[in-house]
């Protein structure tokens, strides 16, 4: 009896061991998917298939060597490669850490709807905006780029800040907990080849999206039109659906 139970107990540690592997391997590919990421780990699936070609099939050497080598200094090469990926995941898991400790439940939203009549009146005049709603990680790199406020939300602030001859109109607003922290702020540009099409404040949107669990509204200066970028992607929001669509992303908890 104690022998079938040893079995079973076993047979549970493997089944858990194999679940957690899973799910961190599903979790890294939720952070990589649509990235570069993607075509650097189809690379490497690549190299790991004729490392085992040359090796144990048809017994190359010399080209063996080289792969063997590779291989031995590919933990530093993953670490370069993917050095804003593995920082994303990281944050992420910091971030549910604490909102799992720290969060106050009760979230105020009477300012997303300031937010998006703002939105909806730039939209009207074609007044280019970049908002950033902060979430669970912090955005202090980019807060500091701009000129601190710390003012109350409004949709009366927000339009002076993008009207054409304020000073600080090219740069990205960051909201944080529930007030207008930051203003004229610098975003990470995305580089990659899909959305070299759109324009800076677009790209800067999805750049932004992309590393941080942040929400991005976006109007178009040349269009009028509203978009909202969340984890790298990018929609076009009709004015009727944009609080809707603010609200499910901003109080999201992944």
């Amino acid at each position: 009896m104690e022998f079938v139970s040893q079995i079973w107990s076993q047979y549970v540690v493997n089944i858990l061991d194999i679940l957690i592997v899973s799910y961190i391997f599903y979790r890294i590919l939720l952070i990589i998917r649509g990235t570069k990421a993607t075509q650097v780990v189809f690379g490497l699936v690549i190299l790991l298939f004729v490392t085992i070609f040359a090796k144990d099939i048809v017994h190359l050497r010399t080209l063996s060597w080289l792969l063997e080598k590779f291989w031995v200094t590919a933990v530093i090469i993953l670490a370069v490669v993917f050095q804003s990926e593995i920082r994303y995941g990281l944050a992420k898991l910091g971030s549910k850490l604490s909102y799992y400790g720290n969060h106050n439940a009760t979230v105020q939203t009477s300012f997303l709807e300031e937010i998006v009549d703002a939105a909806i009146e730039m939209s009207k005049s074609r007044t280019g905006a970049l908002i950033v709603l902060e979430k669970d990680m912090g955005l202090k790199n980019y807060t500091d780029t701009g000129i601190y406020v710390d003012a109350k939300i409004s949709q009366e602030l927000i339009l002076s800040i993008f009207q054409t001859k304020s000073p600080i109109h090219d740069g990205a607003i960051i909201i944080h907990d529930e007030r207008l922290h930051s203003a004229g702020c610098v975003l990470p540009i995305s580089t990659e080849i899909e959305v070299k099409h759109l324009g800076t404040r677009h790209r800067a949107g999805i750049g932004l999206s992309s590393i941080t669990d942040a929400v991005i509204v976006i109007v178009s200066e040349e269009t009028g039109n509203i978009s909202v970028a969340v984890d790298g992607e990018i929609e076009i929001i009709p004015q009727n659906d944009l609080l809707k669509t603010i609200s499910k992303y901003y109080l999201k908890k992944d």
